[in-house]
């Protein structure tokens, strides 16, 4: 797992080794074992190492074709890379060191472009072809290592794993994209492959770029789910046949994740996908896998305790710490440095508190990420399932009047739902969903002085995808979408802060492959989700510690906002900064801060995403130095 970054002047000056060394070393923490460069002329490619296979001098990078007219940079891991080292040595390649990143190199030497879509793994590539005089990005098909690029034509190529790099090289070139900003609060993420800088974009999953002297970047599509999707036939067969198929996927890609020359756990938050991931592992040898938890204080978000019993129960070797609010503030100045683009999940708190505790142990810990986007895991598929058939039954004009009076259902969950069924067909229901847990459309509506888009988007995606019915299309739009823009993103983020890789077996394009091709119930049967890893998982635990309900890997921050990070809030989230930053009317802003304050609404999502789009503005793109004094256990300005 590494960092990787590079530099084609398209004007023919020479590239200058301390800015590419610069733009490396933002990258210190994805790869604190080694770091390489390679120049020549107006080409630059740098590479920021942590060691997980061959950990010799044999795998260092950038990676040169034997001569050395093909430069490589390479990020993750391919699982089948000894196969094709393999196919590659049968036609004649030599190899010089037991990386699969030399795999990579030789796959693209042998095959062209062609080669991404035999890689099964997690990967940003970055290739300089002397001979053809091109540069060719890459990235993995689920969308699980970051690659971004910037483009001035007749000038620049610019490319790296994250933005700060390119911020640190192109400096007050690259402006904040207002417009991007705005999309950030609507859907929780940038969307459409954009960036929150004007001219950067991130490339897709499944993708390769071609950059060619006097053209811009082409992306191409080497692999896209969503077609894949549509055009490949549901799975026939028994309940007993998908279940065993289910089970050997789910074991090859568990084992592929085991490969290592470092020390290697899991994640065990004591829900079903990670449970399943340790169950899995536990096969082989039960006494050797460390599993890792973070708890809470309070206990409507602590699956500490199930997450010992899960361990205890297949006997393997459980550390748990607990997060507390002065726990938080201490993660806030790794936050705000490692996170070089906005992040409005705030669940990214536990995940890096559990990144951290695993690795003060491990190198590698496997994780439970995509089983809920892939499988049917969120309560909101259920709502989905259940309002197509309200909706071809009632008319519009009734639902409208019943949405209407939605206020007077109690609970806040049905409440938003009875809202929705005024929607005009099951695509716009899923859309207002929206990405905020605890704000809704209207918050989200009130701080952009607008009516909400990004709802409408969302459901032109799922009427342009059927797929038979709005609950696999959202499923869908999930995996493409928030999946890779939102929760990947902060998985790869908070894990590479501390110098740790995360693998993901549901995120093997096998598994994801057979995911989509499943039969709607073998994912969500009556008020069972994710029916098909609850049916494997009863193999390994008992029923109470399998079926019961799903609590989600979060953190209890609408506490926080109003007791340990009040005044950070209140700071941050002034009257005087957002008239400083102009993106929104003060006042509207004000309000929902009072809010949230004196506890009449819940809007913690929305006034984190917007804390963090602050910090990330103050620290990453006008260099506040010391943004928080944490000495005296609280908040202070400096």
């Amino acid at each position: 797992m590494c960092g990787i970054v590079g530099v084609w002047h398209l004007d023919g000056r020479a590239v200058n080794s301390a800015a590419i060394e610069a733009m490396r070393d933002a990258l210190t923490h994805r790869g604190p074992d080694d770091a390489g460069l390679w120049l020549e002329g107006s080409v630059g490619l740098g590479h920021r190492r942590l060691s997980i296979l061959d950990l010799s001098e044999a795998g260092r990078m950038p990676m040169a074709s034997p001569d050395s007219a093909v430069q490589a940079v390479f990020n993750g891991e391919i699982y089948n890379f000894r196969d094709l080292r393999a196919e590659l040595e049968a036609e004649g390649h030599r190899f010089f060191s037991e990386t699969d990143s030399e795999v990579v190199l030789r796959a693209y030497e042998q095959w062209g472009v062609d080669c991404f879509d035999r890689f099964n793994g997690m990967f940003a590539v970055g290739i300089w072809d002397g001979r053809a005089q091109r540069m060719v990005l890459a990235r993995d098909p689920a969308g699980q290592k970051p690659l971004y690029y910037a483009y001035r034509p007749g000038r620049w190529l610019l490319f790296a794993s994250t933005l700060a790099p390119l911020v640190r090289y192109a400096g007050n070139e690259l402006e904040i994209d207002e417009a991007v900003v705005k999309d950030y609060v609507r859907f929780g993420f940038p969307p459409d492959g954009r960036a929150m800088l004007a001219d950067v974009r991130s490339l897709p999953p499944g993708s390769f770029s071609l950059t060619e002297r006097g053209r811009e970047p082409r992306n191409h599509r080497y692999f896209d789910l969503t077609a894949f999707a549509e055009v490949t036939p549901t799975r026939q067969g028994s309940e007993k046949d998908h279940l065993e198929t289910f089970r050997e996927t789910m074991r090859e890609a568990v084992s592929a994740r085991l490969v290592a020359d470092v020390p290697l756990g899991a994640f065990l938050s004591g829900g079903l996908d990670s449970s399943l991931v340790v169950a899995l592992m536990a096969e082989k040898e039960a006494d050797a896998v460390q599993t890792y938890t973070i708890g809470f204080e309070q206990a409507e978000f602590d699956e500490s305790q199930y997450a010992a019993r899960i361990a205890s129960h297949l006997g393997v070797q459980n550390t748990v710490r607990v997060l507390r609010g002065p726990d938080v503030l201490a993660q806030l100045p790794d936050l705000v440095r490692y996170f070089d683009e906005p992040m409005a999940d705030y669940s990214v708190l536990p995940t890096l508190a559990v990144s951290k505790l695993a690795r003060e142990h491990v190198t590698v810990a496997l994780t439970g990420d995509g089983a809920d986007e892939e499988l049917g895991g969120y309560k909101y598929y259920l709502a989905q399932r259940a309002i197509e058939p309200y909706m071809q039954l009632v008319p519009e004009p009734l639902r409208a009047a019943v949405a209407k009076a939605a206020r007077l259902v109690p609970n806040a969950g049905a409440r938003r739902i009875v809202a929705r069924s005024g929607a005009s067909d099951p695509a716009l229901f899923f859309g207002l969903g929206g990405f905020y847990r605890g704000a809704t459309v209207d918050a989200v509506n009130r701080l952009l002085c607008e009516q909400n888009e990004a709802p409408k988007r969302v459901a032109e995606f799922l009427r342009a995808h059927p797929l038979g019915n709005s609950v696999e299309a959202g499923m869908l739009y999930d995996a493409t979408h928030t999946l890779p823009h939102a929760w990947l993103h902060k998985v790869d983020r908070a894990s590479m802060a501390v110098g740790l890789e995360a693998r993901s077996p549901f995120l093997d394009r096998r598994v994801i492959e057979l995911a989509f091709t499943l039969p709607l119930e073998m994912r969500i049967r009556g008020r069972h989700k994710k029916y098909l890893v609850r049916r494997l998982l009863r193999e390994y635990l008992p029923a109470e510690l399998v079926e019961r309900p799903k609590q989600g890997f979060t953190a209890p921050v609408a506490h926080w906002l109003r007791n340990e990070l009040r005044e950070e809030l209140e700071n941050r989230l002034s009257t005087e900064m957002i008239v400083k930053r102009g993106f929104f009317d003060p006042k509207r802003a004000q309000m929902l801060v009072q809010e949230h304050l004196r506890g009449t609404h819940d809007h913690a999502q929305l006034l984190w995403a917007l804390l963090v789009l602050e910090w990330w503005i103050a620290q990453q793109l006008e260099g506040d130095a010391g943004l928080i004094d944490y000495s005296r256990g609280r908040s202070a300005l400096r």
